[in-house]
């Protein structure tokens, strides 16, 4: 894994911290799981969990200092990436749902005879 993010990384992590702690809606920093990467290598930077600290490494119900029951109580990390992808998925659509109706307000008065 290179150390520096592309931009398209960043802008990536960027919204998957951005929809907030997957167990409990907190700001959220980001955890890379390590499975098939060995020991002291991340995964890609596109594989990544947003949690708060205290589930991410501060808290006894966290993936860093208590993962058996983390996992127990919110999932495997595999599990987490996937609603972590369609969470991504669905931000979008509102996203453009409410563009969508920004850029068609209706103009004043329009609907004054319903």
């Amino acid at each position: 894994m290179a150390k520096y993010k592309t931009k398209s990384e960043r802008d990536y992590m960027s919204r998957v911290a951005d929809l907030g702690c997957i167990c409990c809606g907190q700001p959220a920093e980001l955890h890379h799981p390590r499975k098939h990467t060995g020991l002291g290598l991340r995964s890609s930077h596109f594989d990544v969990i947003p949690l708060c600290p205290n589930h991410h490494r501060l808290g006894k119900v966290s993936v860093h200092l208590g993962k058996a029951q983390f996992e127990r109580t919110f999932g495997t990390e595999k599990e987490l990436l996937k609603k972590v992808k369609k969470g991504l998925v669905e931000k979008e659509k509102m996203e453009d749902f409410f563009s969508d109706i920004s850029n068609n307000t209706p103009n004043s008065g329009q609907f004054d005879e319903l």
